[in-house]
């Protein structure tokens, strides 16, 4: 009977260190996975003010009456690129699900396509331009409603 005194001391020991362990590998998941929520929040933050930029910018193009065809073409091209949004439409391809990255590109490609529309000739009181900004505003809300449940958002109660 002596052996009953070591072997549940042992026992005791086993389960003492296996239950720090899982504690750990438990706060480690918990930990990781909230730093993956937080960068995909930083993200997303990021590239909806990068479309937000380009898109206000891409306005300001379109009623601006004092621009020649040639400036037009030279400055919607330069407001385009300068927010960044064509090197941050990366990172949700890498980082974010896939619905993200669907509507995500549908929202940019709208953009792009105004740019080409501004390109052709279009300005703010076109109906192409005007049709374009209609889609965009529906694209960039799917976008926003898809983040906001990726993120654990609940969605807004209707007032």
């Amino acid at each position: 009977m002596e052996w009953i005194s070591p072997v549940s001391t042992a026992l005791g020991a086993v389960i003492g260190v296996g239950a720090t362990l899982l504690a750990d590998r438990l706060r480690w998941r918990r930990e990781r996975a909230d730093r993956a929520l937080e960068t995909r929040r930083q993200l997303y933050a990021e590239y909806s003010a990068a479309l937000s930029r380009i898109r206000s910018a891409l306005n300001e193009a379109a009623n601006d009456a004092s621009l020649s065809g040639e400036e037009r073409k030279r400055r919607v091209r330069e407001l385009f690129l300068a927010p960044g949004a064509y090197e941050l439409r990366h990172q949700p391809a890498i980082l974010a699900p896939e619905d993200i990255v669907n509507d995500s590109g549908a929202a940019f490609r709208l953009l792009r396509d105004t740019r080409d529309r501004i390109l052709e000739g279009a300005d703010a009181a076109s109906p192409a331009y005007a049709r374009l900004e209609d889609a965009y505003d529906a694209a960039i809300a799917d976008l926003r409603r898809t983040m906001r449940r990726d993120l654990g958002v609940p969605d807004r109660i209707a007032e």
